[in-house]
């Protein structure tokens, strides 16, 4: 019984027709007392939403068909989908969908929930020292993410907002701990019992890629033994959340700074909060989605001007993390003539460019520079970041690809 508190606090995001289950324990137990029984009330008085954001990790099914029309507007990052007759058409087929999968989705939210341990606010409160800004490692758009000593173990504790968008990104952490994975950052606990929900990960004393590739004045250059340890690392997670079922999982911001990094520089795929499952079914290739959601320079363009998700995205996302890795250079430059670097590099490749010439400057005329395996990383971005989707590897290839490749300290990591 002691996480009911804790499904009651999920309730603002997930769908009366999947609450049925709490609502019983709260009448039969007597849990809660008035506050209970006006849930039970307003429960009943919830409509359907037909939104895809209005359910965890929400699957399209049949009726959306791969050849389908793209809209008559394009929209940028947040943009809100037009109001046309394809999209009501693509709303009463979501609709119908979610009939099918409503007991699946419930089932998934409540499984989830009941294998996470639920944590007490105030432990993890005095785990950080009261939410100390000498704790603070980062902020983002859900939230603030904290240093503390839990259980005498270094953790992460991200401290969301109360806002609706703060019960999809919980909704979204909570059902993807069944993806448990060497290079998917765990979930330890989660506490709903105080002033703001909160979620605790495992510390990553290393930080994120992004600040080993951009904060060069306060770390040593990357070796190319730990940017392959790297790029290998993502790519193994990477073609998991693909093919670990029958339904891929997009992760949807793949990006240096979600690609976190332990004392050994081992990665770990984090920040789930856009994710995603994909098309399902051999005939399938594609989704439609309402809105797009991500980081510019590392989306592609089905996505960004006509909302077609699929495991291609991650694919092209990572294309754009493998430059970086080999050459440092930034995701999007203003001073270039071309600014984004997935275009930059095409057209570099196009105009035949040795891609050793772009190692790492700190690398380059050292003990440690490896033209071989520059060129190689490059040649496996542009590969994934390939203008048409169909042209880009699958993340199993890709991973393939760097599991084969031979140099000097392969064997010693």
């Amino acid at each position: 019984m002691k996480h009911v508190p804790a499904m009651q606090s999920l309730t603002p995001a997930v769908d009366a027709r999947y609450q049925t289950l709490l609502r019983k324990l709260i009448t039969k137990n007597g849990i809660g007392g008035k506050d209970s029984t006006a849930f039970v009330d307003d429960a009943k008085k919830q409509k359907l939403k037909t939104d895809e954001s209005s359910i965890p990790l929400p699957v399209f099914e049949k009726g959306i068909h791969v050849n389908q029309a793209p809209p008559t507007s394009s929209n940028g990052l947040n943009g809100n989908s037009p109001t046309d007759d394809s999209t009501s058409d693509l709303s009463k087929t979501v609709s119908s969908t979610q009939d099918d999968r409503a007991n699946d989705v419930k089932d998934e939210i409540m499984r989830n929930v009941l294998t996470i341990p639920m944590l007490k606010y105030d432990d993890l409160k005095a785990a950080t020292d009261n939410w100390s800004d000498a704790n603070l490692l980062g902020r983002g758009g859900f939230g603030q993410v904290f240093k503390g000593v839990w259980l005498n173990s270094l953790v992460a504790i991200k401290r969301l907002r109360d806002t609706d968008a703060r019960n999809r990104e919980l909704i979204r952490e909570l059902c993807l701990n069944q993806y448990r994975h060497d290079n998917i950052l765990p979930l330890y606990g989660y506490s709903f019992g105080g002033a703001e929900a909160c979620l605790v990960y495992q510390f990553m004393a290393c930080g994120s890629l992004e600040q080993k590739l951009r904060s060069k004045s306060h770390y040593p250059p990357l070796t190319w033994s730990q940017r392959y340890r790297i790029a290998h690392g993502v790519a193994r997670g990477l073609q998991y959340l693909h093919t670990m079922t029958g339904t891929p999982l997009i992760h949807g911001d793949i990006k240096p700074a979600n690609i976190l990094l332990d004392q050994c520089l081992m990665p770990k795929i984090g920040d789930f909060g856009l994710a995603r499952k994909g098309p399902y079914g051999e005939e399938r290739t594609h989704l439609k989605v309402s809105r797009v959601h991500g980081t510019r320079p590392y989306l592609p363009d089905e996505y960004l001007r006509s909302r077609c998700l699929s495991p291609a995205v991650d694919v092209f996302s990572y294309g754009v993390v493998m430059v970086e890795i080999a050459s440092c250079l930034p995701p999007i430059d203003r001073n270039r003539p071309v600014p984004l670097l997935s275009d930059w590099i095409q057209q570099q490749a196009r105009d035949g460019l040795d891609f050793a010439s772009l190692e790492d400057r700190l690398l380059q005329g050292t003990p440690h520079s490896n033209p071989g395996l520059c060129r190689e990383f490059v040649a496996i971005g542009v590969h994934c970041t390939k203008y048409s989707r169909g042209d880009r590897p699958t993340m199993l290839e890709v991973y393939k690809r760097l599991d084969n490749l031979e140099f000097p300290g392969k064997h010693y990591m």
